[in-house]
């Protein structure tokens, strides 16, 4: 039974630095419960609500890097519900069946797999700039606490509703194009995917001969593969067994990686959308388009990831700069400083990028990076035989992840400049390893040049010298000469 999937993904604009409809800060985390408010995101008699500049650039950025033609004006609509974080008892949000006009219809993502390197399409129904509700949080599940808490420092966040039509064939696909989605956003400057509740995800899944289901309070890209995997196992299992999957809204219990019964999938017609009165279409004029279109045109996954596979760089490891934008700029910036393309994309993409995660240091936030000049200087090191890789890669890279502001000279190690001596002690004390070889186990070589790396005691050399040498000594043993 082949399964039909269509997401509705929710993402806040964090780094939009206000709140939609009024000054309130969009980072709201750093704040303690129900102290980043004001009248209007508490929905108080008489507060107006007006909206904010940058997140309307951001949700166009957001509509033309989905390939969407937008609109003339945004008309903004309500959404009526009651939910106990919802202070006004109805939402702001975009709806163009009663006369509104979202910022996105019809446009489409095409994201990269690395499953196969394949690139693949998801056509977008439609992108909904909207504010956030408040946050409710329960004693342990929402099905058993007896109490809920609200606080309305989120309340009024703006939020991209994207909707995509149900393109997607697999939980695993959907998993991948979450976070390609993600990451486009965080390439324009428009969220931070990593900080806590950014996104929630609901999930619209369907076998062939049973009704639609959505799954809620999907919170991670790993979840979205979870709880659609469980989900479309037990559609399976009901329809194998001659039941019937009914139409319904199912809630997704993250620590016991399956989907509880929530409520009856409502209908539109149950929200009462109209337009908002207390709004005035947002005109998009030619300003705030040119804005929105100059952060698409400055730089994307796509061709950041194109622009490193054209210089020569293994895809994997291209991916893997390309899918950190703080590597990816220390990169390029490093290139056109004169790096070589393929030492720094090892440095970048492998070696200092698990270094600092090693040590505990974000790879994300561009303060963890050393300068981009630091990085191509010591990639031409390497290049014109100065220094090994693998000496960089021991020597050097721990010492930059931890101290990125460090001079370069500081950190270069002395060079072995004779390697005949260590080689003749490591020769006279391995006896037993200069044995196994001339018995004939090759494999003991590979020991000996790590003993004669060993004896170096952190000072760089060549170990392919080191192994010449070694060859040449344990050959005359054989020889006897």
């Amino acid at each position: 039974m082949k399964a039909r999937i269509g997401l509705e993904i929710h993402v806040q604009l964090s780094e939009a630095g206000t709140k939609l409809f009024c000054n309130c800060d969009s980072e709201y985390r750093r704040y303690r419960p129900n102290e980043n408010v004001c009248p209007v995101c508490l929905g108080l008699p008489g507060a107006l609500p007006v909206p904010g500049k940058r997140p309307v650039e951001l949700a166009l950025a957001a509509a033309l890097a989905l390939n969407c033609e937008p609109p003339r004006a945004l008309v903004f609509t309500r959404k009526h519900y009651f939910y106990p974080d919802l202070p006004k008892n109805y939402q702001i949000t975009q709806f163009e069946k009663v006369g509104g006009s979202p910022v996105c219809t019809g446009g489409y993502l095409d994201y990269l797999s690395p499953d196969d390197w394949e690139w693949r399409r998801v056509r977008i129904r439609r992108i909904n700039l909207e504010e956030d509700p408040g946050r409710t949080s329960y004693e342990g599940s929402i099905l058993s606490s007896r109490y809920a808490y609200v606080d309305y420092n989120r309340s009024g966040v703006p939020l991209l509703e994207i909707v995509t039509e149900p393109d997607l064939k697999s939980p695993r696909d959907a998993r991948v194009m979450v976070e390609y989605l993600l990451l486009t956003l965080e390439y324009l400057g428009a969220t931070n995917p990593r900080l806590e509740g950014v996104f929630r995800v609901d999930a619209n899944v369907s076998l062939e001969g049973g009704e639609r289901v959505e799954i809620k309070n999907i919170g991670s890209t790993l979840d979205v593969e979870r709880a659609l995997r469980y989900e479309i196992n037990r559609q399976r299992l009901v329809l194998e067994r001659g039941g019937k999957v009914e139409r319904e809204t199912r809630h997704w219990d993250a620590e016991r990686g399956v989907t509880k019964p929530l409520r009856y999938k409502e209908e539109e017609e149950e929200y009462l959308y109209f337009p908002d009165p207390d709004l005035p279409p947002v005109l998009i004029t030619r300003d705030l388009l040119e804005a929105a279109r100059e952060k698409v045109a400055e730089w994307s996954p796509r061709r950041v990831y194109e622009e490193i596979l054209g210089l020569g760089v293994k895809r994997e490891v291209a991916w893997s700069i390309t899918s950190v934008p703080a590597a990816a700029r220390t990169y390029l910036a490093g290139v056109k400083s004169g790096g070589d393309p393929g030492i720094l994309a090892r440095i970048v993409g492998v070696d200092l990028k698990g270094e600092l995660r090693e040590q505990g240091r974000d790879p994300y936030n561009p303060g963890n990076w050393p300068e981009p000049g630091k990085l191509a200087e010591l990639s031409r090191l390497v290049a014109k035989g100065e220094y090994t890789y693998d000496a960089v890669k021991g020597l050097v890279l721990p010492k930059l992840a931890a101290n990125p502001e460090a001079p370069l000279e500081e950190l270069l190690p002395e060079k072995v400049e004779d390697l005949e001596p260590l080689v003749e002690e490591v020769l006279k004390e391995e006896e037993k390893a200069v044995k196994d070889y001339l018995g004939g186990k090759k494999k003991a070589l590979n020991y000996l040049v790590g003993a004669v790396m060993r004896k170096a005691r952190k000072r760089a050399l060549d170990p392919r010298r080191a192994r010449e040498l070694l060859l040449k000594r344990l050959e005359a043993m054989k020889t006897g000469a």
